[in-house]
């Protein structure tokens, strides 16, 4: 029979060839030569290590798919199932009071969040009658007869009569006192020109009280027509039938002006109050009282005052001082038994020299 050997381990060396005889050129050449062979033997090395390799894997791969059995004996062999025994049939009643015990343990279990859900039922269904009551009652204070407005009570009202305040308020007598609002009250009474300022309070059942503040009228301004003027010189209203005429008349004022300028406008009213207040703050108001005060532009303000209409000479500035001249001028007179047809106070070089003509 022919038997394949098997592979030596053990290589002969091939026969080394005799090199040609030649001489180098150098020590380069040399050292090439001796890279390229050690280079050689080192690749021959590393290929007999793989193949020894190889020859060791193959057997252990054949043993290896000529035990098949060895796998299957690690397995874990499967249990045995338990038969399951036959349970005896229970009746209808046995199956209630088993479903009324757990249903009992789980109502025990969870009797917190029951609690809890009651608690909270109890405070919706509260809320909600708390509501409802609060409907019903504030519908009942709308409708009902009780809450009517029978007494209106007006204080602070001189030129104006209880009427007009109701007017200006519009207020019924017998509307419900719940559809009246004091804010919406106030508002319209303010739009009326003689109320400076109001006030309404609400009083149960059905009573409104109404405190206002009337504009104090010091003046008229002439115009296009008469206006009254404020005290904090403000024209606030033309003056009507029932209004007073009994005031100094401010006169000599351009209208288109006073309409368009501001400032002119500020300027006559706020000179005009200042002039009246150092009036009767020299002691002249009730003696001789101001009928008239006129502008005459560059020229300054004169006076008409007293029963007689007296001119009184301002003249530019320094009022006050002028207002207390006059005074004692008046005063001399007056011990003297005469009255003057005039008096001028605006001597601009002298301001103290008063220029009097009597009659």
């Amino acid at each position: 029979m022919n038997r394949r050997l098997a592979p030596s381990t053990s290589r002969r060396k091939p026969a080394r060839k005799k090199p040609i005889s030649r001489k180098p050129a150098g020590n380069q050449q040399a050292r090439k030569r001796a890279d390229r062979k050690n280079i050689a033997t080192k690749k021959g090395g590393a290929a007999k290590s793989a193949r020894a390799a190889v020859a060791k894997i193959i057997p252990l791969r054949a043993a290896a798919r000529a035990a098949p059995g060895d796998h299957a004996q690690n397995r874990r062999k499967p249990k045995p199932k338990k038969r399951r025994q036959a349970e005896a049939t229970k009746t209808w009643r046995e199956r209630a009071a088993g479903f009324r015990g757990r249903l009992a343990g789980w109502i025990v279990r969870r009797r917190s969040l029951f609690r809890r859900a009651g608690t909270l039922a109890l405070f919706a269904l509260g809320a909600a009658a708390l509501f409802w009551l609060g409907a019903r009652a504030v519908d009942y204070a709308h409708t009902a007869d009780a809450f009517a407005i029978r007494d209106i009570v007006i204080e602070g009202n001189d030129q104006l009569e209880d009427i007009d305040v109701r007017r200006a308020a519009q207020l019924q007598i017998g509307s419900n006192i719940f559809e009246v609002s004091s804010e919406d009250t106030r508002n319209h009474l303010l739009q009326h020109p003689w109320i400076e300022e109001a006030t309404v309070v609400r009083k149960l059942p059905g009573r409104v009280r109404i405190d206002i503040l009337e504009r104090k009228p010091v003046a008229l301004v002439t115009l296009d027509q008469l206006y009254l003027v404020s005290q904090e010189g403000a024209v606030f209203k033309r003056l009507g039938v029932d209004d007073p005429v009994d005031l100094p008349v401010i006169t000599g004022i351009a209208s288109e002006r006073f309409y368009d300028d501001l400032d002119y406008r500020t300027a006559i009213l706020l000179s005009s109050m200042a002039l009246l207040q150092d009036y009767e703050g020299a002691g002249l108001a009730q003696r001789e009282p101001v009928s008239e005060i006129h502008f005459e532009g560059a020229n300054g303000i004169e006076l008409f005052v007293g029963d007689d209409g007296m001119n009184v000479r301002l003249g530019t500035g320094q009022h006050r001082q002028k207002l207390r001249r006059l005074r004692q001028v008046l005063e001399r007179l007056a011990r003297e038994k005469t009255r003057p047809s005039y008096v001028y106070l605006d001597n601009v070089r002298s301001p103290e020299r008063v220029t009097v003509r009597l009659p």
